[in-house]
């Protein structure tokens, strides 16, 4: 796992909940002033960072395998 602070993990796991990551930097830190395009801005420059893109695939990866279930699993 990449090494990122809460707010930078808080966001990866809103971005996979939502797909959406201007709400997830929304809830992830302090917008109260923000512009929406500073937020979008943002959001960007997260989604660019290495560590972030690293830590959402991880994301992904495990969602993917929670997600691969078969009916023969299920039953």
């Amino acid at each position: 796992m990449a090494n990122l602070t809460p707010k930078q993990e808080k966001f990866c796991q809103r971005y996979i909940e939502t797909g959406n990551a201007s709400l997830a930097y929304r809830d992830s830190y302090d917008c109260q002033n923000m512009k929406d395009k500073t937020v979008n801005r943002n959001a960007k420059a997260l989604l660019d960072n290495n560590k972030i893109a690293t830590r959402l695939d991880e994301l992904r990866s495990v969602h993917q395998e929670r997600h691969d279930a078969t009916i023969d699993d299920i039953v």
